[in-house]
């Protein structure tokens, strides 16, 4: 199992074209400068304090597997040396549970102790062709151990790169739209962006890879791809690719289009929808959206959906704006529950002002995560909208940064509590279950499949008061379903849902926006 974003791009009204000499700042530029070393992370990874405990050793294991790929090595469970593979590495693509197995099995049979790991770290920084991107590998290092010693999403970050790329809403001018993932040995496309370098290449999700400019699929890892998509010296892919048992060439052209993550569809029928993606939930967010919905319902849109598929979340407060968009100010949106009990829980209110009162799908599946989960969760406990697809990721915590004590240009993000539903509930690793479920093709992560050492919550959190089934009953009394033809199966169920008359009576007979502000 695994998933990259290689050159996302989503085109919305903030679209335009940059200079292809722009001088573009890449992320191991930002570890670098922050002047990280192998002096920290020898601090945490010592033979001393991997060898201490289970959960220490598999920890250090973690850090090493996380860097691997990038080198086509692999670390031998039964003789902890190093060696080489040309072929695709056998981490690549797996759920960081899956990869740590052998060495489970390997500690219990007490050959822990044949891994050094200060030689292999130092074997893999040897390795390293740039000094250029050897802070960017120690850095991966150290959140792999963290995922494992801590939780997965204990993690640390360059204050500069936060401070100047995490909000941005807008992606790469280097981005070309396309996403992969490897499944059953092979890569395959996982998400093409609409209106992207990719979709106007051709491409389809769930083509088959079998080689990018010249090279063959099978001898790639999904960090080489990424790596050559965002080579800034290479403006065209040439991709050969399997798409129901034929072979065809394809070729991708960069564009250097600046492509933000929102973008807007209407679909016409019998009545007008519209279809709202969002990517992320980026700093200002909000108000575009707004300005989209005006825009759209200045026309004669009977519906929308709201597509927060492949969103892995973003600014809370973004998502306390957009909620207020369809149910209201001042309304309860999510609380948080903060671990250490001398602080204080928070309850968060909805900022944004009521705009959009019709019929409303979300769209949701696997790898909707953290913040959209919170929003799909609301809407659909409020009532105020039917949620369409998979059930979501199940990342229910928060973090917090403070200044790593090993270094003071970088932050460490610590997860710090839940998020709690208007009604209490957790989506820690339970996620939101759809009121319609629908599959996609792709492989399906999710918190407590994926990691090793998931938070899980002490106490069983209550379930959501809403009771999903009844929408199911009435869509099956529907009449106009099956109306539209689309290869998008959770967006064709999404139109479907919306389209029918008694799925949005009924929600609107139960929406009740003071439901969660007694």
């Amino acid at each position: 199992m695994g998933l990259i974003l290689a050159g996302v791009g989503v085109t919305s009204a903030k679209t335009y074209f940059s200079s292809k000499s722009k001088v573009e700042k890449m992320v191991d530029s930002y570890w670098r400068d922050a002047d990280l070393s192998s002096k920290e992370l020898f601090q945490l990874i010592s033979n001393t304090n991997c060898q201490s405990s289970e959960k220490y050793f598999l920890a250090c294991v973690n850090s090493v597997l996380q860097v691997l790929p990038k080198y086509h090595l692999v670390l031998s469970p039964e003789t902890g040396s190093l060696s080489r593979v040309e072929m695709a590495s056998e981490y690549d693509g797996r759920s960081e549970k899956e990869n740590l197995q052998p060495y489970i099995r390997a500690y219990e049979l007490q050959k822990n102790h044949r891994i050094n790991f200060e030689s292999i770290w130092k074997q893999i920084l040897d390795a390293e062709p740039s000094e250029e991107t050897e802070s960017y590998t120690i850095g991966m290092g150290i959140n792999g151990f963290l995922s494992v010693y801590k939780d997965p999403h204990t993690y640390i970050l360059p204050n500069q790169f936060f401070e100047e790329v995490g909000s941005k809403s807008e992606r790469s001018h280097l981005f070309v739209g396309i996403s992969f993932e490897r499944k059953n040995g092979s890569i395959f496309v996982r998400r093409i962006y609409r209106n992207s370098d990719a979709e106007r290449s051709g491409l389809k999700e769930q083509d088959e890879l079998l080689s990018l400019n010249g090279q063959n699929a099978q001898f790639l890892n999904l960090p080489d791809i990424s790596t050559i998509l965002k080579n800034s010296e290479i403006n065209q892919f040439a991709i050969r690719i399997k798409r129901n048992g034929e072979e065809k060439e394809l070729v991708i052209e960069r564009s250097h289009r600046v492509l933000n993550h929102i973008f807007v569809e209407r679909i016409s029928g019998l009545r007008d929808y519209a279809v709202l993606t969002l990517s992320k939930f980026n700093r200002g967010v909000c108000s575009e959206v707004s300005n989209h919905i005006k825009d759209l319902f200045e026309g004669s849109v009977s519906g929308l959906v709201l597509d927060l598929r492949d969103n892995p979340g973003g600014e809370l407060n973004e998502v306390a704006c957009l909620a207020g968009l369809f149910i209201g100010m001042n309304k309860k949106i999510y609380s948080v529950k903060y671990f250490d009990p001398l602080k204080i829980d928070e309850v968060v209110l909805t900022t944004g002002s009521l705009l959009y009162t019709g019929p409303l799908v979300v769209l949701v599946n696997s790898s909707s995560a953290s913040a959209s989960e919170l929003l799909a969760g609301a809407l659909q406990e409020y009532n105020r909208a039917a949620v369409v697809g998979e059930r979501t990721f199940g990342k229910g915590t928060f973090q917090e940064p403070e200044v790593w004590n090993k270094n003071s240009k970088i932050s460490l993000f610590k997860t710090q509590g839940f998020y709690l539903l208007p009604s209490g509930a957790s989506p820690q690793l339970k996620g939101i279950n759809p009121d319609f479920l629908a599959d996609e093709a792709h492989v399906q992560l999710r918190e407590a499949s994926n990691y090793f050492n998931p938070i899980v919550p002490k106490n069983k959190e209550q379930e959501s008061r809403r009771a999903v089934t009844d929408f199911e009953l009435e869509f099956k009394k529907c009449s106009s379903t099956n109306l539209f033809q689309r290869e998008d199966l959770i967006l064709k169920k999404g139109l479907d849902v919306l389209s029918c008359h008694r799925i949005s009576s009924a929600m609107a007979s139960k929406f009740s926006p003071e439901e969660f502000n007694q």
